[in-house]
C-alpha cells in the first residue's frame, strides 16, 4: 500500500523513559474523559452513524477509476444491465407509436355497407317533411320552435335543396289530401268519487265521446226527449249516459246522418272503489280541432250485463239523426235485459275544449263537475291527451312502419348536416339537435303516432349507423342505449322494426369488436383520451348485451365474454406478427448471431411494454366491464409465441451448449478457463448479449405472478433460466478471473481514502467491496428462480468471493509485513499505514456478511432438504465457505492487533509496577495516572484512524494485557499490606471506566471477562484484613459443604438449634455412617469434636468432643451438646459449627476422619423463637477432607508472613490437613 509520507503518518508509541509523575495525578481530563471524548467525535462509520452490526458499502466515489477501467468496467456494466433493460422497454414503448397521436378508428373497425337514399326516396323523404310543417298541429311546448318559416328553411339547409326545387316540392306537398286529425285519449284513474251503493263502494266506468263543434249545446236531446227522459226515467238511468248541460233550441237537422258510433267509448268497470285505475287508451277522429270538444261521464254500473250488451250494440249503429237518439238507443238495448229497478248512478262529467292541447300533449287532474249547477258532484279524474293525424291510407291505422322508416331517415338527414358543421372534429359533437330539427322530428313522430319507443329506435338506429361513419362521442350513445332499454316493452315493436333493430345491434356489436382487437393502435395506452373512449365504448358493448330488447330481437346472438376473448386473440396475434422481426427476418441467411438475439431482446422488450401498460389500463377495463381477465388472455398466447422464437434462436446461439445438464456446463467452463484471453473476450460479449435476454424474459415471465391461481404452471416458458445455464456457468468463471485481477490491481494502484474526519482506510478495500458488491447485486439480479438448480452455481460464486477476501487480506497484510512491521530490531511506531491495513481487513470481511442473505443461503438450504435430503450438507457447505474466510481474516487482524498490544505490555509492566510499589499515601487516581496517560496518549492516535470495531479490537487486547499484569503483580511481586491492594483494587475500577468510556469504548460484557473476575477476586481477598479474611475462609468451607454430594467419606447424622430464652446452641450428635476405616482390623474408633469457628468471633468457648465408639464404622453417639452463645455471633459472618470425626489411637496420633461445616446464621431459631426441640429433623451431612481452594483465603493468609494470626491460623489448618487421608 502506497502511503505518502507525512509528519503525522509515524505516530511513535510513547516510551516508559518519560519523566513520571508519582506524587500526583495528571489531569483526569488527559485520561479516561479524553478517550470518551475522542471516541464520540472520531468513531463514526462511512455514513457519519455511529458504526452498528448491519454491513453498509463503502461510498463508491472513493473508488479508484483506474482499476475499474483496467478490465474494461466489467462488473459495472452487468449490473448496470437491470436499467439498461428497463430503458430498452421504455424505448420499446416510444418505439411502438404509443407517444404519437392515436390513428382514426375508420382505419381499422369493420363498418357495414351504407345505405344511401336514391335521389326519389330522397325527394319523397323532403315532401314529407314539408307536408308534416305544413300541417303542424298542437300547440307549440317543449321547447319546440313556433315559427313555421325557421321550420321550412332548417329542412332545406339539413336536405340541402335549392330554392327552385325547395318551391316545387312544397307545390308537390301543399297538393296532398290534408291528414285527419287524431285525438288520444288515455283515462288513467279517479280519486275521491261519491259512494253509491249500500257497501260505501261504487263500481265506476266511464262514457266518452267527442262533441263536434258544429253542434249547438242543445243538440243532445229534442225537448220532447228531454222532457219523455226527465219524468219517465230514475236517476242514473242509461238512457241518459251522456249527460251534457242542455238548452230549449232544436236540433240541426243536417247533423242527424253525420254522427259515427265510434264517437262514443266505454271504459271497464271498476268494482268496488272509489279511486278507481284503468290506464285505458282511445283514439277519436277530429272535424275541428279548433271547435270539437270532449265530454266523459262517470258512472256507477248495478248491472254488468245490460253495460256489455249496450256496448255490443253500439258497434252496430252505423248512424243516428244525433247524439241524443243514439244514447237513447243504448239505454233501450240495456234495459231489455234488465227490470227498471237496475239502474246506473250518476257520478259526474267533464267536458274539455280540444284546440289547446299542446304538441307534446298533457296529464293532468280535472275535477268532476254536475249535470247542473245544483248537482253535489265529488272527485277528480286523471285523462293523458294528446294530437295525431292520420291518413285514409287503406291500411290498419296501428301500422306505422313507413312512418317508423321515414323518422329514421329524417333523424340520420339531420345527424348528418349537424355533423357537417363540426368540420374535422365530429368526436366534439354533444349529439344535440338545433330547436328547428327536434320541432320538426317530434311533428313527424305525433302525426305518424310514431311512439316513444319507436322514436328511441329510430334515433338508436339513426345514431349507431352514423358513428360508424363519422365516430361520435360514445356517450351519446350510451345515453341512448339506456333510453331505448328504458322504454322498451316485449310489445313496443312491430316485426319489421325488430328486424331493422336486430340488424343495427349486430352492426354496432361488429364494429365495437373490431376495435377491440386494434385497441393497442386505435386506443394507446398512453393517451388518457383515448383510453376513456375506449372504456365508454366497452361499456356500450356491454349495455348491448344486457339489454333485454337486444336478447328479444337477437335470440341466437353469441354471449359476450366468447366474442371479446376472440377479438384479444384475434388482436394479439396480428400486433405480434407486426412487431415480430424475428419472425419476418430469421430465415435471412446474412444474419449474424447476435443479431438474432438482439432482435430477441427487442421482440420481448415490447412484449413487456405491452403487458405493463395492459395491466395498469386494458385488465382493469375488461376484469370491471367483461369480467373477462385481459391479460391472462393475451400472455398465454404471448408466452406461447415467444417461448418458440425465444428456443429456436437461443439454439442457433448456443449449440451444443443448450441443452446440457448443469454441472456438465460447470465442468466444460472450469475446462475453458484456461482459455486465451480473446477467447474469453468474445464469450464476454455474447454473455452480455444473452444476459439482456436473459432479464427481459425473467421480467416477461414474472408477469405469471398476475395469472389466476392454479394456472401459472402450464405457461411453456416458466423454465427458461435452463436454457442460460451455460452463460451463468461461464459468467461465474470469467468474474473469478476478473475478479482476482481487479483485486491485484487495487492493491497496486492502492491510495488513501479519509471517507470521514479521522476514519482512513485506502481505495483497494473500497474497489474490492464494490466488485464483491457488483458480483452479489448481480445474481441477485438473475433471481435464478430453481433453488436447487442455484445450489452449485451459488456455491462457486461464494467460494469465488471468500477466495478473493482471503487473498486481499494476505496482500495487504504482506504488504505491511515488507515494511517492517513485526521487524524486532528498531523502533516501533504506530503507523497510518497500520491503522489503514487494519481498516482495509476489516472492511472486506464485512463484505462478506451479506453474502447469506444476498446468495439465499436458507432458501437454498430448504429447497435442497425439500428437494433430495442433502439439506444438512448443503447448508453446511455454503455457510462454511463464508465462516472459514471471515474466521482466516479475523485471524489476521488479531495478529495484527497483537502486535499492538505486545509492544505497549512493557511500558504498560512498568506503569503496574510503580503503580503497586507507589506510597501507601498516594491515592489510586494518582498512582495509576501514569498508566492511563499512556494509554490515553497512544489510543487516541489508533482512535482517530481505526473503524470502531478494528478499534475495539486494540482495546480488548489493551485491556486483556492489563488485567495479565496486574495479576503478575499480585502472584509474583512480594505480597504487601492489604490497603496497597485496596488501591489496586480501586485503579481496576478507574480503568475500568477508562475503557468502557461511557458506553462509547468497550462494552461492558466483554471488560467484564473471566480474567476480570479472577483478578477482582483475588484483589477482594489480598484488600482485606486477617480476621475478615480468615471468615471468608469459612465462607468458602461452607460453600464447599453446600456443592458436596460424595458419599465417599460416610455421613454424620444430627440434630441443631438455637434457643432464644436460654440463649444457647444445641448439637444432637445422634451418628456417623460409612466412616472410612483408618485401623488395621479394617475399622475405626470415631469421636466427634464440636468447634465454633472464627475463634475471634467465639473467644471464650471451648471444645466438645462425644464419646468414643470401638471397632465400628457406623457408631452411634446419641449425645446433646450445649454451647453459651448470643443471636449476634450466630448472625456474624462467616459463623459456623466445625464437627470434625477422628479415629482415637492409643499410641499415635489421632487420625481424621472427616468434618463438616453449618453455618450458624441459617439454624433454626436464630431468627424466631422456636419449641419442641425432639420434633426437629435430622440433618445428614457429607463428611469432606480439609482440601482448601487454591488461590483462595487459605493461600492469601499463608503469605501474610508478617502477621501472627495468620500465621497462627494458617498452623492449624496445615495440621489438619496433615491428619487427613
Amino acid at each position: 500500500m502506497d502511503v505518502p509520507s507525512s509528519p503525522g503518518s509515524h505516530l511513535r508509541v510513547k516510551s516508559p523513559h518519560r519523566h513520571r509523575r508519582r506524587h500526583h495525578s495528571p489531569s483526569r481530563t488527559g485520561s479516561g474523559s479524553d478517550l470518551r471524548q475522542s471516541r464520540h467525535t472520531h468513531v463514526v462509520t462511512t455514513s457519519g452513524k455511529p458504526e452498528g452490526d448491519e454491513y453498509e458499502l463503502p461510498p463508491r466515489d472513493y473508488q479508484n477509476p483506474l482499476v475499474q477501467e483496467s478490465d474494461g468496467n466489467f462488473f459495472e456494466s452487468f449490473t448496470a444491465l437491470s436499467w439498461r433493460q428497463a430503458n430498452k422497454r421504455l424505448r420499446a414503448t416510444s418505439e411502438d407509436g404509443h407517444d404519437r397521436h392515436p390513428p382514426s378508428e375508420a382505419q381499422f373497425a369493420v363498418k357495414p355497407k351504407s345505405q344511401n337514399l336514391t335521389k326519389n326516396e330522397f325527394e319523397l323523404l323532403y315532401i314529407e317533411v314539408l307536408y308534416t310543417i305544413k300541417h303542424k298541429i298542437g300547440t307549440t311546448a317543449g321547447g319546440h320552435s313556433p315559427f313555421i318559416q325557421d321550420l321550412y328553411q332548417y329542412a332545406q339547409e339539413a336536405f340541402g335543396i335549392s330554392p327552385e326545387d325547395h318551391a316545387h316540392l312544397l307545390a308537390r306537398a301543399t297538393e296532398e289530401k290534408p291528414p285527419i286529425v287524431v285525438v288520444n285519449i288515455t283515462v288513467i284513474k279517479a280519486k275521491d268519487l261519491e259512494a253509491k251503493d249500500a257497501d260505501g263502494f261504487s263500481d265506476p266506468y266511464c262514457m266518452l265521446g267527442i262533441w263536434p263543434g258544429r253542434l249547438q249545446d242543445g243538440d243532445v236531446f229534442s225537448d220532447e226527449d228531454d222532457q219523455t227522459k226527465y219524468k219517465e226515467s230514475k236517476k242514473g238511468s242509461i238512457s241518459r249516459k251522456l249527460s251534457m248541460a242542455g238548452s230549449k233550441k232544436k236540433r240541426d237537422k243536417s247533423a242527424r246522418d253525420v254522427i259515427p258510433a265510434k264517437f262514443i267509448r266505454s271504459t271497464n268497470v271498476v268494482q268496488n272503489s272509489l279511486n278507481p285505475i284503468w290506464n285505458e287508451r282511445f283514439r277519436f277522429d277530429l272535424e275541428d280541432v279548433h271547435s270539437d270538444r270532449l265530454h266523459l261521464d262517470i258512472w256507477d254500473h248495478d248491472d254488468e250485463f245490460s253495460v256489455i250488451e249496450a256496448a255490443k250494440k253500439l258497434n252496430e249503429v252505423k248512424g243516428l239523426s244525433g247524439l241524443g237518439r243514439y244514447f237513447k238507443q243504448v239505454a233501450q238495448s240495456a234495459r231489455t235485459t234488465k227490470s227498471s229497478v237496475s239502474v246506473d248512478d250518476f257520478l259526474g262529467c267533464v267536458t274539455i275544449p280540444l284546440d289547446d292541447i299542446p304538441s307534446t300533449g298533457k296529464e293532468r287532474w280535472i275535477p268532476l263537475e254536475g249535470r247542473t249547477a245544483r248537482s253535489n258532484i265529488q272527485g277528480e279524474i286523471k285523462l293523458k291527451l294528446s294530437l295525431a293525424t292520420r291518413e285514409d291510407r287503406g291500411i290498419p291505422e296501428d301500422d306505422n312502419w313507413t312512418d317508423v322508416r321515414q323518422h329514421e331517415d329524417l333523424m340520420s338527414v339531420f345527424v348528418q348536416h349537424e355533423v357537417r358543421k363540426m368540420d374535422e372534429s365530429p368526436s366534439k359533437w354533444r349529439g344535440e339537435l338545433p330547436k328547428a330539427a327536434m320541432t320538426i322530428l317530434h311533428q313527424h313522430a305525433i302525426q305518424g303516432d310514431v311512439t316513444d319507443a319507436q322514436q328511441a329506435m329510430c334515433k338508436w338506429i339513426a345514431y349507431s349507423r352514423k358513428h360508424m361513419e363519422h365516430h361520435f362521442d360514445y356517450r351519446i350513445l350510451l345515453k341512448l342505449l339506456a333510453e331505448l332499454d328504458r322504454l322498451w316493452t316485449p310489445d313496443s315493436f312491430s316485426r319489421e322494426e325488430e328486424e331493422c333493430l336486430a340488424e343495427s345491434f349486430k352492426h354496432f356489436n361488429q364494429y365495437c369488436l373490431s376495435l377491440l382487437s386494434k385497441q393497442r393502435e386505435v386506443f394507446p395506452t398512453s393517451c388518457k383520451q383515448s383510453i376513456c373512449r375506449l372504456e365508454v365504448m366497452m361499456q356500450c358493448l356491454a349495455n348491448v348485451y344486457s339489454m333485454d330488447v337486444f336478447r328479444h330481437v337477437c335470440p341466437f346472438e353469441k354471449e359476450l365474454l366468447p366474442e371479446v376473448k376472440v377479438a384479444i386473440k384475434k388482436g394479439t396475434q396480428e400486433w405480434y406478427n407486426r412487431i415480430s422481426h424475428l419472425r419476418q427476418t430469421s430465415s435471412k441467411p446474412g444474419d449474424h448471431e447476435e443479431e438474432i438475439i438482439q432482435r430477441l431482446i427487442e421482440l420481448t422488450n415490447h412484449l413487456n411494454a405491452d403487458l405493463v401498460s395492459a395491466g395498469l389500463t386494458y385488465n382493469l377495463l375488461y376484469e370491471q366491464i367483461f369480467k373477462v381477465d385481459y391479460c391472462d388472455t393475451t400472455y398465454r398466447q404471448l408466452e406461447k409465441w415467444l417461448s418458440a422464437d425465444v428456443f429456436k434462436g437461443l439454439q442457433e446461439e448456443l449449440g451444443e451448449e443448450f441443452n446440457k445438464d448443469l454441472r456438465q456446463t460447470l465442468s466444460k467452463v472450469e475446462l475453458r478457463s484456461s482459455e486465451d484471453a480473446s477467447t474469453r473476450g468474445s464469450s464476454l460479449i455474447m454473455g452480455t448479449c444473452l444476459f439482456e435476454l436473459y432479464l427481459a424474459l425473467q421480467e416477461f415471465c414474472n408477469f405469471r405472478n398476475s395469472l389466476p391461481n392454479g394456472d401459472q404452471r402450464s405457461t411453456q416458458i416458466v423454465r427458461y433460466y435452463q436454457w442460460f445455464r451455460f452463460v451463468v456457468a461461464n459468467w461465474i468463471e470469467v468474474a473469478r478471473q476478473k475478479s482476482l485481477q481487479r483485486i491485484m490491481k487495487a492493491v497496486e494502484l492502492d491510495k488513501v481514502a479519509e471517507v470521514t474526519e479521522g476514519t482512513k482506510y485506502s481505495t483497494s478495500a473500497v474497489d474490492v467491496c464494490c466488485c464483491f458488491s457488483q458480483m452479489t447485486e448481480f445474481w441477485k439480479q438473475l433471481n435464478w428462480p430453481d433453488l436447487i438448480d442455484a445450489f452449485p452455481l451459488v456455491q462457486k460464486l461464494a467460494e469465488d468471493i471468500s477466495k478473493g477476501a482471503v487473498m486481499y487480506a494476505d496482500m495487504i497484510h504482506q504488504k505491511l509485513k515488507d515494511e517492517g512491521y513485526y521487524d524486532e530490531v528498531g523502533q516501533f511506531d504506530v503507523t497510518e499505514q497500520l491503522c489503514i491495513t487494519i481498516n482495509n481487513i476489516e472492511q472486506v470481511r464485512r463484505a462478506l456478511k451479506p453474502l447469506p442473505d444476498m446468495l439465499r443461503f436458507s432458501d437454498i438450504q430448504k429447497a435442497v432438504e425439500a428437494g433430495n435430503g442433502t439439506g444438512k450438507g448443503g447448508k453446511l457447505n455454503l455457510n462454511t465457505i463464508v465462516k472459514e474466510a471471515d474466521e482466516r481474516m479475523v485471524r489476521k487482524i488479531k495478529t495484527v492487533v497483537d502486535r499492538v498490544a505486545d509492544k505497549m505490555r512493557p511500558d504498560i509492566k512498568k506503569d503496574v509496577f510503580h503503580l503497586n510499589w507507589a506510597p501507601e499515601s498516594v491515592p489510586a487516581d494518582d498512582a495509576i495516572g501514569d498508566l492511563l496517560t499512556y494509554l490515553d496518549s497512544n489510543l487516541l492516535t489508533m482512535n482517530k484512524n481505526l473503524l470502531k470495531t478494528n478499534f475495539d479490537r486494540i482495546l480488548l487486547s489493551l485491556w486483556e494485557e492489563v488485567l495479565e499484569e496486574f495479576k503478575d503483580t499480585i502472584l509474583k511481586e512480594e505480597p504487601r499490606q492489604p490497603i496497597l491492594y485496596k488501591r489496586m483494587y480501586d485503579a481496576i475500577e478507574l480503568l475500568v471506566d477508562f475503557f468502557h468510556a461511557n458506553e462509547k469504548g468497550l462494552q461492558m460484557q466483554k471488560i467484564q471477562s473471566e480474567q476480570y473476575k479472577e483478578l477482582k477476586g483475588l484483589l477482594n481477598l489480598h484488600k482485606l484484613n486477617t480476621f475478615p479474611l480468615i471468615e471468608v475462609f469459612y465462607d468458602e468451607k461452607l460453600q464447599q459443604q453446600k456443592e458436596w454430594t460424595s458419599k465417599e467419606y460416610g455421613f454424620l447424622n444430627v440434630r441443631m438449634c438455637y434457643r432464644q430464652d436460654s440463649q444457647s446452641l444445641l448439637v444432637e450428635v445422634l451418628n456417623a455412617k460409612d466412616v472410612i476405616p483408618l485401623d488395621a482390623n479394617g475399622l475405626s474408633d470415631p469421636f466427634v469434636l464440636l468447634q465454633l469457628c472464627p475463634e475471634h468471633v467465639f473467644p471464650n468457648v471451648t471444645i466438645q468432643k462425644t464419646n468414643i465408639v470401638k471397632k465400628t464404622l457406623n457408631p452411634v453417639f446419641e449425645e446433646t451438646f450445649e454451647f453459651d452463645i448470643s443471636p449476634e455471633q450466630c448472625r456474624h459472618a462467616g459463623a459456623v459449627l466445625v464437627m470434625t470425626v477422628m479415629d482415637h489411637d492409643y499410641v499415635f496420633q489421632n487420625d481424621f476422619a472427616g468434618e463438616v461445616y453449618v453455618s450458624l446464621s441459617e439454624l433454626p431459631g436464630v431468627d424466631e423463637e422456636m419449641s419442641g426441640f425432639d420434633a426437629l429433623s435430622i440433618t445428614s451431612l457429607p463428611m469432606m477432607q480439609p482440601k482448601h481452594k487454591e488461590k483462595g483465603a487459605l493461600d492469601v493468609l499463608a503469605a501474610r508472613t508478617w502477621d501472627k494470626d495468620a500465621e497462627e491460623f494458617v498452623r492449624k489448618r496445615k495440621k489438619v490437613e496433615e491428619q487427613a487421608v
